[in-house]
């Protein structure tokens, strides 16, 4: 083989293990077995209507925390409130965590509040709570169920039938969702800061 075949075909291998990456990077799917979601960026470009009615009958589905009793997402009704669905195996989810954390601290003072919902396993739960600490979380943390996963990700779905994660809601203080992020995009964390920004300082 000529050296000019072999730098090509290098090539070749170099762009399409970025190409893997980059998907990869973009959003996970949160079925059962775990699988990543390579059309996450697909999601996110054709992100659907949000179901106003559904996620406002949902805001009061218990939901079972992670350190125990539950909670319902309309206890939070008066904030501005961001819902993170998520789970420890999406290396997007696991990135944004920490970055949450940091917007919470900077704006809870002021009438933010955030609720991550993971899709992980129950029995997963040392897991989870091995993950909070490592990560600096200090907002609450529940297990997402059917009811919050039809009424927030009903619509979103990918190629393997099911909705990729991350995907974040920013719901106003009367209870509309203003806000809907699919997916890892470029700038994602500075545009959600501005929406919870604006929205906080709205009112104020």
């Amino acid at each position: 083989m000529s050296k000019n075949r072999r730098v090509g075909s290098f090539s070749i291998l170099l762009i399409a293990s970025l190409l893997t990456v980059s998907a990869l990077s973009l959003g996970c799917n949160n079925a059962a077995d775990q699988r990543l979601a390579a059309g996450a960026k697909d999601a996110a470009d054709k992100k659907p209507p949000i179901n106003q009615q559904a996620i406002q009958d949902s805001l009061d589905v218990p939901v079972a925390k992670i350190d125990g009793g539950t909670l319902k997402l309309a206890e939070y009704s008066g904030k501005v409130l961001v819902v993170d669905f998520w789970a420890t195996y999406c290396p997007p989810c696991v990135k944004q965590a920490p970055q949450l954390a940091a917007l919470n601290e900077r704006y809870r003072d002021r009438g933010l509040a955030v609720v991550g919902l993971t899709s992980d396993p129950k029995e997963d739960q040392s897991k989870v709570e091995e993950f909070i600490k490592k990560a600096g979380i200090n907002y609450t943390i529940g297990y997402d169920n059917s009811w919050l996963s039809g009424a927030f990700l009903k619509g979103t779905e990918d190629d393997s039938g099911q909705p990729p994660i991350p995907q974040l809601f920013v719901i106003a203080r009367d209870g509309r969702v203003i806000e809907h992020l699919i997916g890892e995009q470029p700038g994602r964390m500075q545009y959600l800061e501005k929406v919870v920004n604006e929205q906080l300082g709205s009112l104020r």
